[in-house]
């Protein structure tokens, strides 16, 4: 069931034409039923993710008073975050490195994107930077797996990201989860595309099919990769953007846990329009055409109105 819903494509000789049409209709079935899929032969270093890992648990096991010194204390993502419930989060913006003059031109409106990076140390900032740029490689050429699953030149989405607002986000579980907690509540995303890095057997990634919960099987050395609701919205539709949760693991594994999910985000002036009308009652209906900054300010609003 979980493999029909969630497919493990393999992206291996992806170099040739070939094999580009064979996945690309691969990545099409999948995103017409669930939007998530799994993938293998991505070509990212292991030792990269390795190292990627044991830096970021270095950072999550110092001691408050360490960690405070990357702490948030505005409205930004970027820096350490403490959400409350059973994790602790460090993120950071691509754009978090530019000066302040050049991220207050990202957009008349409040965004994530706009706030600087707080690293820990430069060893820490060196390690995370490598990681984007292999992340951000491997998005670029799913996004033009996109473009030839959807009919169109392979190089459609290119300058739509050519200045990416992309997003990297650590989430550390505590060790010892209270029975009654998920590690993340059922969402959707809400940008384009995200990709997973499955870091060990543990797993807790399930998916929404109808009204049934399916574990997204941990596949070691592999991500999951899945589009967000901008993406389906792009599509009109015609792919999927599915909720999903974050479940405990069993009473008896009282480990910790880290997942680094990657945020593909484009422009954040980049102009969208649905490649069909949008299907009549949904909320994005409503929109014709919108920007992507438009879009987050768009979602905040709708969520967290709705929540009120």
């Amino acid at each position: 069931m979980t493999d029909e819903f969630v497919p493990i494509i393999d992206l291996s000789g992806r170099d040739t034409e070939t094999r580009r049409t064979t996945i690309a209709a691969e990545i099409r079935r999948a995103c017409e039923t669930s939007g998530f899929f799994t993938v293998t032969g991505h070509g990212v270093s292991k030792d990269l993710v390795d190292h990627m890992y044991t830096t970021t648990k270095g950072f999550f096991t110092l001691s408050e008073a360490q960690k405070d010194r990357s702490a948030n204390q505005g409205v930004g993502v970027s820096g350490l975050r403490r959400p409350g419930g059973p994790y602790e989060a460090f993120a950071a913006h691509v754009t978090g490195d530019l000066s302040e003059e050049q991220r207050a031109k990202l957009g008349d409106y409040p965004a994530t994107w706009k706030a600087a990076n707080i690293w820990p140390d430069a060893d820490f900032k060196a390690t995370w930077y490598d990681y984007l740029a292999a992340m951000t490689a491997l998005s670029a050429d799913i996004m033009r797996l996109f473009a030839r699953a959807l009919e169109l030149d392979e190089d459609f989405f290119d300058r739509k990201f050519d200045e990416h607002v992309s997003l990297l986000l650590a989430n550390y579980y505590y060790p010892d989860p209270q029975a009654d907690e998920l590690r993340r509540d059922a969402h959707t995303d809400w940008g384009s595309l995200t990709v997973l890095y499955v870091q060990d057997a543990a797993g807790g990634l399930q998916v929404q099919r109808d009204e049934q919960w399916l574990d997204v099987p941990s596949i070691p050395g592999s991500f999951v990769v899945n589009i967000g609701d901008l993406m389906a919205f792009w599509t009109g539709g015609r792919w999927k953007s599915t909720v999903h949760r974050v479940v405990n693991p069993a009473p008896e594994d009282t480990s910790s846990r880290i997942s680094i999910p990657f945020f593909y985000l484009p422009n954040h002036d980049t102009s969208i329009e649905p490649m069909r009308p949008s299907a009549a009652g949904t909320g994005e209906a409503e929109l014709d055409r919108v920007t992507v900054g438009e879009w987050f300010a768009w979602k905040m609003k709708s969520t967290y109105q709705a929540s009120s």
